[in-house]
Formats: structure tokens, sequence, C-alpha cells
């Protein structure tokens, strides 16, 4: 393998996502888009609400320490609560011997009734202490967060590969990005930077391995730079021990 062809597939591939394919550049530019959306939705929901629920949580601990829980949770249920509005009186009536009314003679108790018992008394109960309510944080959306994981670690490994050449932080950075992603819009250039990364650390079967789809067209993607790059791969030791023997 010459480290020409290595760089200039690298070079490439560089170019590639930086100019020249204009769909890899769209979803990249979309996937940056609507990670920082996302960032900006979350961040203005956090501020929002966390004061909201600091405030909660703050009065709740307060009346719970000092006793005055029942009375403030009474205090907000009266406020909150629909009442009636009180029926307008009755009109008067022009006679006045209507607004008097005929008593009914009381019953005369019986003479040998005995006295009705009294009720035992119930013993009071135990008065009970009300626990402040927790706090309540809102949830962060599982889509939401899961999109914006699988933007942060693209963007972490596509900087440390081209921006920093650091390949060996590159590539656990693609892998950590294919596992949370194996699936996504970028899985396919992940492998591939995956293989270039694994070329430039010298892991030389693990990079052929992974360049195989590729030049198989499996993936149909750089199918022709992996095979320039398979070819220029020393043999493995198992074909050149049997090139070897007649």
């Amino acid at each position: 393998m010459t480290e020409d062809l290595l760089k200039a597939a690298t070079r490439a591939l560089q170019e590639e996502t930086d100019s020249d394919s204009a769909d890899g550049r769209f979803t990249r530019a979309r996937v940056m888009a609507s990670l920082h959306q996302s960032k900006v939705k979350r961040r203005t929901r956090l501020a929002f609400v966390l004061p909201i629920a600091a405030c909660l949580a703050a009065g709740t601990a307060w009346a719970g320490a000092t006793g005055r829980l029942p009375a403030v949770f009474h205090a907000i249920s009266e406020a909150v609560r629909f009442e009636p509005r009180p029926a307008a009186p009755a009109a008067k009536s022009g006679h006045p011997a209507a607004k008097k009314r005929v008593e009914a003679p009381a019953p005369l108790p019986a003479a040998d009734a005995p006295p009705p018992a009294a009720p035992p008394e119930a013993e009071p109960a135990p008065p009970t202490k009300v626990a402040p309510a927790p706090s309540s944080k809102p949830a962060p959306s599982s889509s939401g967060a899961l999109a914006d994981r699988d933007g942060d670690l693209y963007r972490l490994a596509h900087e440390a590969h081209f921006s920093g050449h650091d390949y060996a932080r590159a590539l656990p950075a693609w892998e950590a990005y294919l596992r949370a992603a194996p699936s996504g819009r970028l899985a396919t250039e992940a492998r591939y930077n995956r293989a270039i990364c694994l070329l430039r650390l010298g892991r030389t079967e693990e990079a052929r391995t992974a360049l195989k789809p590729f030049a198989l067209g499996a993936l149909g993607y750089r199918q022709t730079e992996a095979q320039q790059l398979l070819n220029e791969l020393p043999e493995p030791l198992g074909n050149a021990a049997e090139t070897r023997d007649p």
C-alpha cells in the first residue's frame, strides 16, 4: 500500500464532503441545522420551566417545613373553586299576613320512652403529615434526545478525522456514531471513514474486512477507491504461504 494512494483517497473523500456531493452536503447541513434548532428549543424550554419548577419546589418546601402546607392548599383550592352566584331575594309579598308562618304544635314526648343513649366518643385520629410535593422536571423527548446525540457523535467524529487528522480519536468516534445510528442517513459514509481510520492506524486485516463491502459494490459508495486500496494492501499471511509452497 502506498502512502500516496491513501492520501489521495482521503483527500477525495474530504473534497466530496466539502463541495463535490450536493446530496451529502445538503444532508450534512440538515443534520447540523436540526441539531442546532433542537438545542435552542431544549434550552428555551428549560429556561422557561426550570424557574417555575424551582419556585414551586421552594414554596412547597417552605410550607411543609412551617406546617402551613394544608392552609396553602386550602387557600389555593378556595381561590380556584367556582362558586355559584347567590340567588336573588324573593320578592316581598304585598300582604303582611302571608309573611307569618303557622307553627305546628310540637309533639308531646312519650311518657315511658327511655332517654337516648349517648354515642360512644370516637378517638381523635392522629394528625396526618402532608409530605411536600416533589418538584417535577419535564422529561426530554426521546426522539429529540436521540437526534441530538447522533448529531453530536457525527460532528465529533468528523472534526477529529478531517479537521484534526487524529485517527486514533476519530476511530472510536465513528464506531460510537454507528452504534447509535446504524441505519442513519450518514451511516454508509461513517463506515467508509472508519475503514480509512483503520488503514491509517495500521490495522490492515480489520481495514480489509471493512473495505470489502465497498469494493464489491454492495453499499454503492466509493467502490473504485475501495478496490484500489484493497489492491495495495499486502496479502494475508495464509495466502502468502500458499503462493510460496510448490
